[in-house]
């Protein structure tokens, strides 16, 4: 499942409880969404960056194989 089918579900979710008279506050909502935000992007700067030591190796390994 990709993002946007996430988003479209949790947007769908949200039109389901405001047809039936069932308000989100929106501090609730403005909550949520930070930490889905923090979440991802620190899922993000993980994948993307060398942060162990072990993925600081594999990358000079990676480095060392492709000048070969």
């Amino acid at each position: 499942m990709d993002a946007v089918s996430i988003a479209r579900f949790f947007g769908l979710i949200a039109m389901l409880l405001a047809y039936f008279g069932i308000n989100i506050p929106e501090n609730v909502t403005e909550g949520v969404v930070a930490i889905v935000v923090f979440s991802w992007a620190t899922w993000v700067a993980w994948k993307n960056n060398n942060i162990t030591k072990k993925a600081v190796a594999r990358e000079v390994k990676l480095k060392e194989l492709e000048g070969k």
